[in-house]
């Protein structure tokens, strides 16, 4: 797996002893390992090396994760088995034929998807190939990607697509029970998608929603099957609300923002303000389409002073630092992104129920969706960091073994520098102290 975000474990060597910290996490797609994220490790006691024990940091429980780690180059639909789920996907797009059925399309990460660019955009390459890999800068990846269906998936490998490579897209997959058992009153849970923008014309942000129902294909994510509830964010209903990002919820079936019942596609009097909204980016920093956009969420259960639910939403580009304290920070800066800031019609919802995962919106890919009981374990839970060892040998060296790359430091913070060297690596402390990490490459 190529990924740039860098997972760090530390340990110290010293004249005279080792200190270390060894941080390990589950395997994705592990769900017999749930609520083990942080564990302390010490080296064998045979090697006579004095260990200083250190708190681990709590990273949560990784309730969900979905990498969407499947055939590439086949339909979403009966697919299964991520962590937090049960059964199988169900997914369905608008539009078939030329080859294409009505379902989502897995793709590889590392490779693009084939979608052609209809040139009504405003990249520096408005023709061109969606150029989205299924990397991310500031976040780890694995498995694949999903959504919209490529040229060549669509018996055209002469593309691009002369027409719309898809529309309406509505997915879901049921959760585990002991996930939702998790949605206790007083409790906070988090989740986080990536979300990038699969075609260039009438694209809608994919809604995330955890709920009691499915949305019926072809809503557009406007309201839930039997009348269902649900919580989560997205862009639309209403239409001119497609392109950006807020909370929202379902009360009966009925979409609900901040401004009250939406009733209609048209209902332009409940479009959410810019004051409340983030915008789902369409361009990246080179000024390509397909920006990467990383929408985290926090659901405080019954939490409210009324006992409503709280839900806040915020949207990280892959150039920014993801922290609860950028997270807290972007709601500070826009109030609304959080219904504790509503003056009324704030949700009052019977979490007990939600047993679905759904995604509906028009023309995008998704990837990496996550429920967690942290900030921290909802961005960071989805890949095993590398690993690092240290042991003192008799003749006074000290052998560093270590997954990716190596870098030293004199202090726990740094500033670190790159080690050009192979593990193992044996070496002769000439510090006081000395810090080594190991980090992806």
């Amino acid at each position: 797996m190529l990924t740039k975000f860098r997972e760090v474990l530390v340990g110290a060597w010293l004249h005279g002893k080792v200190e270390g910290m060894i941080e390990k996490r589950p395997p994705k797609n592990d769900p017999g390992i749930r609520n083990k994220f942080s564990s302390s490790a010490t080296l064998s006691a045979a090697c006579m090396i004095t260990i200083a024990t250190m708190a681990p940091p709590t990273y949560g429980e990784l309730l969900v994760y979905e990498p969407f780690d499947y055939t590439p180059d086949e339909i979403l639909t009966d697919k299964g088995g991520a962590l937090g789920t049960v059964g199988t996907w169900f997914s369905n797009d608008f539009i078939a034929g030329d080859g294409k059925t009505k379902d989502w399309l897995v793709h590889a990460e590392g490779t693009t998807s084939g979608v052609g660019l209809s040139g009504k955009n405003p990249s520096s390459e408005p023709s061109g190939m969606h150029r989205w890999d299924g990397l991310v800068d500031n976040l780890a990846t694995s498995g694949g990607f999903t959504g919209l269906w490529g040229a060549d998936d669509w018996n055209d490998p002469d593309g691009p697509n002369s027409g719309e490579p898809g529309r309406n897209l509505d997915a879901h997959i049921s959760l585990d029970p002991e996930v939702t058992e998790t949605f206790q009153s007083g409790t906070t849970t988090w989740f986080s998608y990536v979300a990038v923008r699969g075609w260039d014309r009438n694209e809608e942000t994919p809604n995330l929603i955890i709920g009691t129902d499915p949305t019926p294909n072809d809503s557009r994510a406007f309201s839930l099957s039997n009348s269902g509830d649900g919580i989560g964010t997205g862009g639309g209903p209403p239409r001119n609300n497609r392109g950006h990002i807020y909370p929202m919820y379902f009360s009966g079936g009925t979409a609900q923002n901040l401004l009250g019942e939406i009733t209609s596609w048209k209902a332009d009097q409940v479009t959410v303000p810019d004051d409340s909204r983030m915008d789902w980016q369409e361009l990246d920093d080179d000024g390509f389409f397909g920006a990467v956009n990383i929408v985290v969420g926090k659901i405080q259960w019954d939490d409210d002073d009324g006992g409503e639910d709280i839900i806040s939403v915020a949207r990280f580009l892959e150039t920014e630092t993801l922290n609860e304290e950028a997270f807290e920070a972007m709601i500070a800066a826009k109030p609304n992104l959080s219904s504790a800031n509503w003056d009324d019609n704030k949700p009052d919802l019977d979490q007990s129920q939600f047993d679905i995962l759904n995604i509906a919106g028009l023309k995008f890919f998704v990837d990496e969706i996550r429920i967690a009981t942290t900030f921290d374990a909802v961005i960071g839970g989805g890949a095993a960091p590398p690993g690092i060892s240290v042991v003192r040998n008799a003749d006074g060296t000290v052998t560093v073994t270590f997954e990716g790359a190596l870098q030293t430091a004199p202090t726990v913070n740094g500033p670190w520098q790159d080690v050009d060297e192979q593990s193992p690596y044996t070496l002769k402390p000439d510090q006081a102290m000395q810090f080594g990490r190991a980090v992806s490459e």
